[in-house]
């Protein structure tokens, strides 16, 4: 059959190219005003058009889809969240989401994006391509917004990246929006440049070496420090994966831009006066605090003591949620209700403007946590059993191309323990999911 916009695997390969080619770059027409709601839309429109289209052409070219054991798994994720979504006593909040567009609709579409990409999906040199163009111009508008400017004018107003917790509370960069989320498509896509570049034979997957040193020094700049956290986690696994002796020069290239790019990291300071070279004495100090900071907090945690400001708050979030969870344990509260469930909000009064800023808590902060609350221990357990499941596959079958998505999705993981799980990224992040399951493997090496 000629490949047309009705065959199947045809229309797959097309939706993948704009989802990691063009999504993780659209912010819509308003910047940052804007642009959960923007990406949203260009989720919705692309993934509904694509499903229709697929669904046509399934049926015309009698190309039916063969599901794999992450496909049943995936597939009942999205029944208990129907059913969460139906029993939940928060109505239409369900539907949509309370907080950020994170209800049954969107989690019903990543499913569905697993489900397709897995059936009439490849793994292709060119997705990675897509991935590294996209990841590339984001972080290219994130060194302009660390300089100082507002570049394609995502900040309303005269305000710039040094505003956050000034004039604005949440933080913002790169064409993603919240920093956090930015960071979990970073945790995802460096490892995955590396990876690549190690498994492949072809010379010209050395320009990915610069692609993911500077996907890693933005996600270091961006002083997330749950990146840190997925980006070990991912480079680590995928060196796990991937080392052989025939790649031995390879990984020590590797391994020295990585040390490269995180020396300079530590030895450079974006400010809002300007970029500072070497490490300053002011910013030693701030650095190396012995009263505050992340490495305060870890150690404080390492010998039992809580408070609910540490991690950002998280620890505070996480308390309350895990006090009312016990109110709908097995099917949870309804996709996207986790602001329904609980009342937090934080204010912080700003001497340099006389104002008062105020937040209000509307997600989890913890994926795994969120689909506890949202889908019960029952939508949990589903989950968790789909990453063990996939950790398997791409660790027994030993495909090079399935171990660089794979120490991606590690990466991915890791970071979002402490993540949002938005519509800013997720999409992007089950699209790769399902190449990991896809059962229309191409014999090539991403």
């Amino acid at each position: 059959m000629k490949k047309t916009v009705f065959d199947p695997e045809w229309i797959t390969d097309k939706f993948i190219i704009i989802m990691l080619a063009v999504f993780p770059l659209w912010t819509g027409f308003s910047g940052y005003s804007n642009v959960t709601l923007s990406k949203y839309l260009f989720f919705i429109a692309a993934g509904g058009l694509w499903l229709a289209l697929l669904a046509a052409g399934a049926a015309m070219s009698g190309k039916r889809p063969i599901i794999a054991l992450g496909g049943w798994l995936t597939a009942a994720l999205a029944v208990i969240a129907c059913l969460s979504a139906v029993l939940s006593p928060y109505g239409s909040d369900a539907i949509i989401g309370a907080g950020r567009y994170d209800g049954l609709v969107s989690l019903l579409l990543y499913c569905c994006i697993f489900l397709g990409v897995s059936a009439y999906g490849r793994k292709k040199a060119l997705y990675v391509w897509c991935l590294a163009f996209s990841v590339t111009v984001c972080c290219i508008v994130s060194l302009i917004q660390l300089l100082g400017y507002n570049a394609l004018w995502l900040f309303p107003g005269d305000m710039d990246y040094f505003d956050h917790g000034i004039k604005y509370s949440a933080e913002f960069l790169g064409s993603i929006g919240n920093v956090d989320v930015f960071a979990e498509l970073l945790c995802l896509s460096v490892p995955i440049f590396f990876g690549s570049y190690l498994s492949s034979a072809d010379r010209r997957s050395a320009w990915l070496l610069p692609v993911g040193a500077f996907a890693l020094f933005i996600a270091l700049e961006s002083g997330v420090s749950s990146a840190k956290v997925g980006l070990a986690a991912g480079i680590t696994v995928g060196g796990i994966l991937l080392l052989r002796k025939n790649r031995l020069v390879r990984f020590g290239i590797v391994g020295v831009i990585i040390a490269a790019a995180v020396l300079f990291s530590a030895n450079i300071t974006f400010t809002e006066s300007g970029v500072f070279f070497g490490r300053t004495q002011t910013v030693q100090s701030s650095a190396e605090s012995g009263d505050k900071g992340t490495a305060y907090e870890v150690k404080q945690i390492l010998h039992g003591h809580f408070e609910d400001s540490y991690g950002s708050g998280r620890i505070g979030i996480w308390r309350q949620l895990l006090e009312v969870y016990p109110q709908r344990p097995i099917i949870g509260g309804g996709p996207g209700t986790v602001s329904d469930r609980i009342d937090i909000q934080y204010s912080r009064y700003v001497e340099e403007t006389g104002n008062t800023l105020k937040t209000r808590v509307d997600n989890a902060h913890n994926e795994f946590l969120g689909y506890l609350m949202d889908e019960g221990a029952l939508g949990l357990a589903v989950y968790a059993a789909l990453i063990i499941a996939t950790i398997v596959r791409f660790i027994k079958r030993r495909d090079t191309a399935a171990s660089a998505i794979g120490s991606g999705l590690a990466g991915y993981w890791a970071q979002s323990f402490f993540g949002l799980g938005l519509c800013l990224v997720l999409p992007v992040i089950w699209l790769c999911w399902g190449l990991i399951w896809s059962v229309k493997d191409e014999k090539q090496h991403i």
